[in-house]
């Protein structure tokens, strides 16, 4: 039996070398499990959607001594290196990116144990489930291009992945994943899924459904996003030229388009991204189109996301401080609209402060720079519960600052 194990380890693949002295000395019970994952090439596709007699084995299997533990290393050792698609050689693992993922017994393991690991809930203490949620993270980050470096995307890994997180309720990564993985990923649908039916079933309310899986486009802390070649850049549109798009503070997207064999000149353009004179015939309407889309996914986003916060000022919701941070000023895209609106903190019971956000809590109306606990009730502040005093200090603070609001917060005062 052990012989039949070695069959589904591609020689020389990565994930296969880290496993196979681990998966390949097991007793029968142990073996059993290992042949059992490796069967998911007969159900396991585009739909995603698992066979209810493997998923019944499964579970069955899992109660043999040593099952979970050896689940939870072939995750850790997944999430290792290249992930799955690492390879020995170097010089095939860049070759093997530019190759299409066929179907071959290691990737059917592979998604074998991922499923099996969402089965591993039951009798797992807290610290076991956050290593092997974290280890399941670092697997779909890797095979769905959201990290720097050179990994190739396996869309059936990362819905191996997804379906695991729902069933250990994984909220949280989920909500990562969803602000990550580019909808153009054909497992971006299923992600999508799986997150909306986990936050139902938990009884996640509609509107924090809704901020929670705000997409970035792969937009960094600081406002830019590079595209480029193989590697370069977390969104792997891999063109043939170098591109930089830029959201500035006012919410206004630009590209830079940089021609690589012209020594790098560079072309700033903004909406509608017009490439500049010669690119396409240089690089293909196809490879420079992709660069427009994005930027133009990203406008929409933000015009989204401009329209969702002119609306809270009606909704009178209150957030955790910490929680708040995550989704509103943190966040690549919405937080460019969140850090130029006064919020309002409750420094003390029932004392509310106004101010702008800052990255350790806000900035004051009368100039100081006040820390905020990460249990501190946030609201957005509104000119209606504002004195005419209150009202008239906000409008010189921002003045002052000439702050680009998204909206005016004190056109309706009185």
């Amino acid at each position: 039996m052990a012989e039949c194990v070695d069959d589904l380890l591609e020689r020389g693949n990565g994930w296969s070398e880290r496993i196979r002295d681990r998966v390949t000395q097991l007793p029968p019970e142990l073996t059993e499990l290992v042949l059992h994952l490796g069967r998911t090439g007969t159900f396991w596709d585009w739909h995603y959607k698992v066979d209810a007699a493997w998923k019944r084995q499964t579970k069955a299997l899992l109660k043999t001594d040593g099952a979970r533990e050896l689940v939870a290393e072939a995750i850790r050792a997944l999430s290792a290196g290249g992930s799955l698609h690492d390879c020995t050689d170097p010089n095939i693992t860049w070759q093997d990116l530019w190759a299409k993922s066929d179907r071959t017994p290691t990737r059917d393991l592979a998604n074998g144990f991922a499923l099996a690991a969402g089965y591993l809930a039951r009798g797992a203490s807290p610290t076991q489930l956050d290593d092997l949620v974290a280890d399941l993270l670092t697997v779909a980050r890797k095979n769905a291009h959201v990290l720097d470096g050179y990994y190739k995307r396996d869309d059936d890994l990362c819905g191996a992945v997804f379906t695991a997180l729902a069933d250990l309720s994984a909220m949280e990564a989920l909500w990562t994943l969803h602000r990550e993985v580019q909808p153009g990923a054909h497992s971006h649908r299923h992600l999508a899924k799986v997150a909306k039916k986990t936050a139902t079933r938990l009884g996640v309310p509609p509107h924090q459904l809704q901020e929670r899986t705000v997409p970035t486009h792969g937009v960094g802390a600081d406002g830019t996003l590079k595209l480029g070649w193989i590697g370069c850049g977390a969104i792997w549109l891999n063109i043939p030229y170098e591109a930089v798009i830029t959201l500035s503070s006012s919410g206004r997207v630009t590209v830079d388009w940089i021609d690589v064999d012209d020594g790098g000149a560079t072309t700033r353009t903004s909406s509608p991204f017009r490439s500049p004179t010669g690119l396409k015939t240089k690089y293909l309407p196809h490879n420079v189109d992709v660069t427009r889309l994005l930027a133009r996914k990203i406008e929409e986003t933000l015009s989204s996301e401009r329209r969702r916060l002119y609306a809270l000022q009606h909704e009178n919701r209150l957030w955790p401080h910490a929680e708040w941070a995550r989704y509103y000023r943190d966040h690549p895209l919405t937080g460019i609209f969140a850090r130029a609106l006064i919020w309002e903190y409750e420094t003390e019971e029932g004392i509310w402060t106004a101010g702008l956000p800052h990255e350790t809590g806000c900035h004051t109306l009368d100039g100081r720079t006040v820390d905020i606990a990460g249990t501190t009730r946030v609201r957005l502040w509104h000119s209606k519960r504002a004195t005419p005093d209150q009202v008239d200090a906000v409008r010189v603070f921002l003045a002052e600052r000439d702050v680009p609001q998204p909206y005016d917060q004190i056109k309706d005062a009185t």
